[in-house]
Parts: C-alpha cells; structure tokens; sequence
C-alpha cells in the first residue's frame, strides 16, 4: 500500500526539530509499504494537496507532536492541526489515522476534533499492522492474530489495549530527503537508545507515553545507526531519551562501543543531574558528549522532593562539576512555581544557581497540569481543576505559596542581572540569531553555550 506519512508540527523556534517519530514509524512501514514523508516545516503546507493528488495514497498519518508549548502565554496548536487536516481532505478520501505524542495524551479528543477514521495511541510503529490488515482486506479487530491493532483508536469506540513495539526501531529510507534540510539548520538529526521512563516526576507525561519499563535498543545495532547518520551528513546528533543516563551501564556500553569503533560524531543529551560520576562523565565526553542539557528543576531539596526528583542538590552540584571537568558543556533546566514552591525556596534556587560555574540556565514558571499524572491528582485535590477536567485546554499549576505575580517579576529580575538566565528562550528574536548563526555554517548542534557564564 501507498502510505503517506506528514508530520504536522509547526513550531520552529527556537529551532527547529527533525521529526524522528514519523521516520521511525516509516521503518516499520518499509520495505513491505510504499511510504512518502511530509514535513510541514521543511515543505510547509501550500503544496500538499498537490502532493497528495501525485501521490495518491491508500492512507494518509498525521503525526502530532505537542499539544502546546507548556507555557501560560503559549500557543496552542489544535488550529494548525485542524488546517493540514483540511488539506489532506481536499485532496484524497483515503483512511486518514493520528499518532504521535500528543495525540497519545488525548486521543478521542483528537479524533473527534480532526474527524479521523482512526488514530494510534503509544507507539507509532504499530501502524504496520493496521497498514498490513487494510491492505489485506482485513478488519482492524482481526488484525495480531486476532489481538487487534494495539492502541487503535477509532471515534465513539473503546481503544484498543496498547502493547510495546517489538519490531525494527531506527529511521527510514524515506526520510533521506529531509535529512538535508534539517542538517542546513544547524546539522544536527536526533536518535533513541531506549524507551520508557522510570522517574516519577509529578509533570511528566512520559511513562504515559512510554510506559515505566526501559526498553533499550542493541548497542552495536545504535552505533551502526550513528554511523549511517554520519554517512548521511549529520554533523550533530542529539539523543532525545527522555534521560539518557537512567542506566548507567546502557550508555556506558554504547560510549564505549561510539570510542571502539572510532565513530567521532559530536552530540548533546537530555541528562538527570545524578550518578554522574567523574569517570562517567570523561567517558561520556571522549565518545562525543559536548552539550549535556540537565533537567534539574531546582536547587531546594525541599522542592526536588516534592516534584518527585530521585535526586538532591547535592547530586546537582556533584553532576555539575564532572561534567565540567569532563569539558562538556552544562545548562541547567528550571522549573518555578510547582509543589512545595515558597518564596524562600525560589531566592534559594537562584542563590544557588550562581554557584555553578559556566552555565546557563534556562528556567520557566509554573506547570503544565496533564491527566493521569501525580500533579493532575494534587490539582484535583487542591481544587485547582476539577475531577471530570479533560486538561485539553491548557491549564497551569501555581503553589499557592507563591504569588504568581511576584515570581514573574522576580524572575525577569534576575533575568535581567544575568545573561546566562534566558527566561525567554522561546522568543522570535532568539530564533532569528539562531537562524542566522546556522545559515553562516559555523555553528552546529545546540548554541547556547554561547551564554554560559
């Protein structure tokens, strides 16, 4: 079957980035599909319909990426989605089926919102057999022998119970075409060493979408990945684990099979400010470790634990150090204004924040609260929102021990002492610098080292 695949996100700033949900979803389709790939930054959206009508494909997925940018003066982007979809519908009466991420979050919500025949809630990849069953003339509930599609999502009925992809993982032939692109800004592509999340932080929604249990891919079968992105023109990796480091002897397997087989390919991580040990952070380092973009929330104990961080400042400055010492470069990701926020415990963080040397941090104010986390269950509590509250519209949570008011004036306060304190990072302004370093062609991978004070 012709299978078109469009990635529908628009958010460009303050880079953009490679949408390595849709290329792997493409690799389980190949070679047994005919798949094409639509990027709405790369290729925008006036001529898709067009493409389509070329194309003429069996069925069309939308990926869905964010639900919005997490922040109170946001945006929200069921409207761009609701556009492409108008698109795709002029040009073609062919099945059209969500996925991605956000549509994980709420899914009858956006089947109904965008009229589609079907959606996938959790992993993508388990778009091949509802593909393989379509093409077979084969009912969706027939498919898996008989198990039906896992996380099939179709308007007014039950989803179907989700399960862990156990197929190929990595990024498609068909996504060649953009790599080019996305290497022109800044030449940086994206990559997974392994799935699934086992912190708790209250927030997060990723072992909603991942699920709790790590799922780690081979390591000789990722460096072979890297290599072929290499080949390909990466200059600049990026692993979007949702915490690279959660097992130690996993990453540390894979930098030492990057240093043996000679793959010399810069990259950057999201990292948990904890067991990074000096000797783990040189290894780290010598396989290609050059940014390491922390999520350390905040520097009160009190806070960490109320946000269910499994670690302590101590571990932050510890984490720190190493890396430093290690020559990686550190920015340091704050998050003010949720559970056991006080005034106190925010003049703490920033007190802090200025006893770590050569950094920058990069802090937000209040929560994003989503269904099925530990916060949602507080704000119920609270009485911020109520129990039958979808959460679809955004919807923040704010300590009541914190004016938010006054956080947002002492922020800016501080932002405005201290260049390394990029309150606003999501700015246009910052884009256009950002633009502009990477069309010059000196810059590649993440750029605000350039802010590290």
């Amino acid at each position: 079957m012709k299978v078109l695949l469009i990635s529908a996100n628009p958010e460009r700033i303050p880079n953009p980035v490679f949408p390595i949900g849709m290329s792997y979803v493409a690799r389980a389709l190949e070679p047994a599909h005919e798949v094409r790939l639509w990027d709405c930054i790369v290729d925008g959206e006036e001529g898709l319909p067009a493409a389509i009508r070329a194309f003429q494909p069996g069925l069309v997925g939308l990926s869905l990426r964010n639900v919005d940018t997490q922040r109170p003066d946001g945006r929200i982007f069921l409207g761009d989605y609701r556009r492409v979809t108008s698109l795709v519908r002029s040009a073609t009466d062919a099945p059209l089926v969500l996925g991605g991420s956000a549509f994980t979050l709420f899914p009858q919500r956006y089947v109904a919102e965008l009229g589609a025949d079907f959606g996938i809630a959790g992993e993508g990849e388990h778009l091949r057999l509802l593909v393989d069953a379509l093409a077979a003339g084969i009912a969706p509930d027939a498919a898996d022998d008989g198990r039906g599609v896992p996380g099939l999502v179709r308007p007014g009925r039950a989803v179907t119970p989700l399960r862990k992809w156990a197929g190929p993982v990595g990024h498609a032939v068909a996504s060649h075409r953009l790599f080019e692109a996305y290497e022109a800004c800044g030449g940086m592509l994206n990559l997974q060493t392994k799935r699934g999340c086992t912190m708790h932080c209250c927030y997060c929604t990723y072992p909603i979408v991942e699920g709790r249990r790590l799922r780690r891919h081979d390591i000789e079968t990722l460096v072979d990945e890297v290599e072929r992105l290499r080949e390909a023109g990466a200059r600049y990796l990026f692993f979007v684990d949702s915490v690279f480091n959660l097992d130690v002897d996993h990453t540390t397997a894979l930098a030492e099979a990057l240093i043996r087989r000679n793959v010399k390919v810069p990259w950057a991580a999201y990292i948990a400010p904890y067991r990074v040990t000096p000797a783990y952070a040189r290894l780290l380092r010598e396989a290609g470790l050059t940014h390491a973009e922390l999520g350390t929330e905040s520097l009160s104990d009190p806070v960490l634990e109320a946000y269910g961080k499994p670690f302590r400042v101590r571990d932050v400055v510890a984490a720190h150090a190493a890396l430093g010492e290690a020559g990686v470069h550190r920015a340091h990701f704050l998050l003010f204004g949720g559970p056991g926020e006080t005034h106190a415990t925010v003049e703490e963080t920033l007190a802090t924040s200025t006893t770590l040397p050569d950094s920058v941090f990069f802090p937000c104010m209040t929560m994003r609260i989503y269904p099925g986390t530990p916060l949602h269950r507080r704000a119920v509590t609270e009485g911020v929102v109520r129990a039958d509250d979808s959460l679809f519209d955004p919807t923040f949570y704010c300590s009541p021990a914190v004016d938010p008011a006054w956080l947002q004036t002492r922020l800016a306060e501080e932002a405005g002492r201290r260049l390394n304190f990029v309150l606003n990072d999501t700015s246009e302004e910052m884009a256009a610098l950002v633009r502009r370093a990477h069309a010059r062609g000196r810059v590649v991978g993440p750029m605000w080292e350039f802010l590290c004070r």
